[in-house]
């Protein structure tokens, strides 16, 4: 039996697992995939990130400057980072979060969790019995579910990947995560790597398919940051847009990262918040373990404090899907501000 199970080795994952690692709990992190492996994703990483957490710059594509926002009606404003962030390929980047751990991923495929007596039971291929579940398997959270947990509201993202020539993205891009307000209830972003440009969309309701994102690539702007580029992939995933979720601890299963709806709703930045969350998720249950307390009321208290504490759940009162990104005319009365804001200061 194993003091804590942490399901999902992406980066909230595997930052749970290190610092139970360094506070010497015994604990097995399980995936249902090999790494390296592809993952959707934007792949930014803010300042606050690189410097926390002291990542080897080796693991990143190019560095972040900050954000650059564009509104339908032609409004660009530049917002940069107080220092230098990052924009990572998240398949050698998941991979080498991994490579700092002694130990590898167990790889299973979770079919959910159950309460046995004294812990909890990892419902997969093998027996696993752990104290405590750190689930930190992404918006569609197979635990989550299984505990009968449904987040409000996922969004849709899609998002193509297109080679160009790094100097053509230097040139027309730069070190910046391009964010596009274009869009009722959500927005499109273009993230440059080395040798491949992003481009995707996300947002809630229907209409974000694959026929909006291919609107999106041929619209002004857009069209001519990908002239000449080669498209070379395609990817779908979900996204909570809510914020953290009201309770993230039931039946000695702590929620974090997507699982649990950390994830910046303006920008859908959820690196940094994955990795907060799932090392204050570690942090709580070394607490619980030590303190011998597994009833929901006191874990959910711990979690909360340090949650609390961290800013993370300062997410829960970001309404920026239905004030500011109601409509294209909201977005624009917001990017404006910006502009003001920026030329002032």
């Amino acid at each position: 039996m194993y003091d804590v199970a942490v399901i999902g080795s992406g980066p909230c994952g595997v930052s749970a697992a290190l610092k139970l690692e360094e506070l010497g709990v015994n604990f097995i992190l399980i995936d249902k995939q090999s790494f390296p492996r592809n993952k959707p994703c934007g792949g930014v990483l803010p300042f606050r990130a690189v410097e926390e957490f002291e990542l080897n710059p080796e693991a990143f594509e190019r560095p972040l400057l900050g954000y650059r926002i564009f509104s339908r009606g032609g409004v660009e404003v530049e917002t940069s980072f107080p220092g230098e962030g990052a924009l990572v390929d998240r398949a050698k980047f998941d991979y080498y979060l991994i490579s700092r751990l002694n130990k590898e991923p167990v790889r299973l495929r979770v079919r959910g969790v159950k309460a046995v007596k004294e812990g909890v039971e990892v419902l997969c291929e093998k027996k696993v019995k752990a104290s405590l579940v750190i689930a930190c398997d992404g918006a569609n959270s197979i635990v989550r579910k299984s505990l009968g947990m449904n987040y409000p509201e996922l969004a849709t993202a899609l998002q193509y990947s297109f080679r160009l020539n790094n100097r053509e993205i230097e040139r027309r891009i730069g070190n910046w995560f391009e964010v596009y307000y274009y869009f009722s209830r959500g927005y499109g972003w273009i993230t440059p790597l080395k040798g491949i440009i992003k481009v995707g969309i996300g947002g809630l309701g229907k209409e974000y398919n694959r026929e909006l994102l291919d609107s999106f690539i041929v619209s002004p702007i857009v069209k001519d940051k990908l002239e000449g580029a080669e498209l070379s992939g395609y990817e779908a995933h979900r996204i909570p847009m809510h914020g953290p979720m009201k309770t993230t601890v039931k039946n000695r299963v702590l929620l974090a990262g997507d699982a649990g709806g950390f994830v910046y709703p303006g920008t859908g930045e959820g690196i940094y918040y994955a990795m907060k969350s799932g090392i204050i998720a570690a942090e709580v249950s070394e607490i619980s373990l030590k303190s011998n307390r597994f009833d929901d009321s006191f874990i959910e208290a711990g979690y909360t404090e340090k949650l609390e504490a961290s800013g993370l759940l300062s997410l829960r009162d970001i309404d920026f899907i239905d004030t500011v990104l109601k409509s294209p005319q909201a977005a624009e009365r917001y990017v404006k501000k910006l502009a003001k804001l920026n030329s002032i200061y």
